[in-house]
């Protein structure tokens, strides 16, 4: 190759022109006095440190400017031990800046066990209080969300869970809420209740015993023989129902900071007595005749309420609806209408109009000490999304949240350090029964987030996503033991041609169902990949069939193998899976954080 000279028309080599001499140009500029200065240092070069080389408060800091992520501590340090570490003091630290808690040995997230538990402690405080015949303990992973933006004030709420995504997903609607000015709630009712069953001789003794518990003066009567074993509760009223010669006498009593059982059992047995002295030959067949309704799913509380009855409201922005939750208003009032209102009354559901209120309870009240059996009635919940101008108005109504700050499970170490991290631990000396009402409220401000951000999800169609993201393990891309199989190396599990030729990038936009996901990874619901299938092939050809049949033989040898131990789908009830599917990167459930990578958001 020859090139041509700068200057004249002839030619010279590559050869020649390196062996030409180099010449430098100097450039002086004299202005006065020379510069005696030295000439500037090389630049230097930059140093990339990873993020496990950091100090804690390195990495508090990180967190404090948004540079890090605190729920991927874990993925970032390598160090699950340490993420939950350097989490502890991220909340430490929050805690102290929404309310004033100092983040030390006394702060409430100190006093929940990281580890080194103190077992011996443990079993002195359940005796003769929480368990009998004690072999162990279970220990449950707890997570925290927020800050929830609740009623003018920051919430952190701590969550006992096994779900992988349910964390996620409450924490991306607690920031759904902040972002657009946080929720407001109101309790609206209060009474624990307990309902006996008296028995009579006649139709109309059991007439006359129901009118004389309801006239007003016997009525003040009862409440006073009620009240006069507790310092703290109160009965705020009494009803009867009949069925026969059966009386059903339901009380209900303010009880304090307290659930209540125990005391509104105390008041009932006292105010029975009156009672008896009115209508001596009165039976007394049980001190819970099943009206009350205690951990069971009756009409009754979902009309009349039991324990706190809360409702609680916020007024999503539209562009927080589409940037974080990746859906639109119009989306999310549809699959509300559809799935919670219309699709629940069409189950017969009493008091389950929405999409997982007992997912946030149930995980509330494991974290708090509070009855797990009462998630029942305290789960009854009906949502409703409506439009108000471009905006979205969520609500949730919950009519019989029974919970409590002191006594049973509230008592634990654990247990009491998560109603210290929420604000409202022991009993409120200046307001009876005011950190009970805060928990009610938390309670139903946390199902709200979680209500918005599944919703939101189903409209979206991320949810089947989320859960594989967030709820499974990262598998291997190469399945242990798929190579001894006896199956040609060009012959998939799963065709291209059994899928119908689904290309991923045929997707259709976040805001649109994606229903061929299910048949993409095989989702049990849709019968697997092998099966299900019409919506893509209704005339298959003989090329597909082939492939099909290639296709289940690989499956069926696979199941075999995994049934067997040497795969690591075992049993029969896990779906088949390409291997491709868990080489996908993780990075995208970010969105269930709240932490999505477009346009930034301010901060709450």
């Amino acid at each position: 190759m020859l090139l041509r000279a700068a200057r004249g028309s002839s030619f010279i080599t590559p050869a020649q022109r390196a062996a030409r001499p180099t010449r430098t140009r100097v450039r002086v500029l004299m202005v006065g006095t020379p510069s005696l200065a030295p000439p500037p240092p090389p630049p230097t070069a930059v140093t990339r440190v990873q993020p496990s080389a950091l100090t804690d408060n390195e990495l508090l800091a990180m967190i404090a400017e948004r540079q890090l992520s605190v729920h991927r501590l874990e993925t970032v340090l390598g160090d699950c031990s340490r993420a939950v570490s350097v989490r502890r003091q991220h909340l430490a630290q929050s805690l102290y800046a929404d309310g004033g808690l100092r983040p030390d040995r006394e702060s409430p997230v100190n006093q929940l066990p990281m580890q080194g538990f103190d077992t011996a402690g443990f079993y002195d405080q359940i005796e003769g209080a929480n368990c009998e015949a004690v072999i162990g303990y279970l220990p449950v992973p707890v997570g925290c969300v927020g800050p929830l933006a609740l009623d003018a004030q920051q919430f952190r709420v701590p969550l006992a869970t096994t779900e992988g995504a349910l964390v996620a997903s409450t924490n991306r609607g607690c920031r759904a809420m902040a972002l657009s000015g946080g929720a407001i709630s109101r309790v609206y009712g209060n009474g624990m209740t307990r309902a006996p069953l008296l028995r009579v001789k006649s139709l109309a003794e059991a007439a006359a015993l129901k009118a004389w518990v309801q006239t007003p003066e016997n009525a003040a009567a009862l409440g006073l023989a009620f009240n006069s074993t507790t310092n703290f509760g109160k009965m705020m009223s009494v009803s009867c129902r009949l069925a026969g010669r059966n009386v059903y006498v339901r009380f209900s009593c303010h009880c304090g900071d307290a659930m209540g059982m125990n005391m509104v059992t105390k008041g009932t047995v006292a105010a029975l007595k009156l009672v008896q002295e009115a209508f001596p030959e009165v039976k007394v067949v049980s001190l819970s005749g099943n009206m009350c309704a205690d951990k069971k799913p009756a009409a009754i509380n979902w009309i009349e309420g039991r324990g706190r009855s809360v409702a609680c409201e916020v007024v999503l922005k539209k562009d927080v609806v589409e940037n974080l939750l990746h859906t639109t208003v119009d989306d999310m009032i549809q699959v509300n209408i559809n799935k919670n209102l219309v699709g629940s009354a069409m189950s017969g559901s009493i008091g389950g109009f929405n999409a997982h209120a007992a997912n946030i309870v149930s995980a509330i009240f494991l974290a708090t000490g509070n009855d797990i059996a009462q998630n029942v009635e305290s789960s009854h919940c009906i949502t409703l999304l409506e439009k108000e101008g471009e905006d979205l108005h969520c609500s949730v109504t919950m009519p019989s949240i029974e919970v409590g700050t002191i006594g049973g499970g509230t008592s634990l170490p654990g247990q009491k350090a998560c109603l210290g991290i929420i604000g409202c631990a022991g009993a409120n000396r200046e307001v009876t029964g005011g950190n009970a009402d805060t928990l009610a409220r938390v309670v139903a401000g946390t199902v709200l987030a979680g209500e918005i951000s599944l919703i939101a999800a189903l409209a979206s169609g991320d949810l089947l996503k989320a859960h594989m993201d967030l709820g499974r393990k990262a598998q291997s891309t190469e399945a242990p033991g798929l190579a001894d199989a006896t199956l040609q190396p060009s012959a998939p599990l799963v065709s291209s041609a059994c899928l119908g030729e689904v290309s991923p990038d045929a997707a259709p936009a976040a805001t649109a169902p994606r229903q061929h996901m299910a048949s993409h990874i095989g989702h049990p619901s849709s019968g697997g990949p092998l099966r299900g299938l019409s919506a893509f092939n209704t005339t298959p050809s003989p090329a597909t069939v082939a492939a099909r049949f290639a296709g289940e033989h690989a499956a069926r040898v696979t199941a075999h193998q995994n049934r067997a131990g040497a795969g690591p789908l075992q049993g029969t009830g896990q779906m088949y899976a390409s291997p491709a599917m868990h080489t996908q990167p993780r990075a995208s459930s970010n969105i269930w954080y709240g932490e999505e990578t477009g346009p930034r958001l301010p901060c709450p």
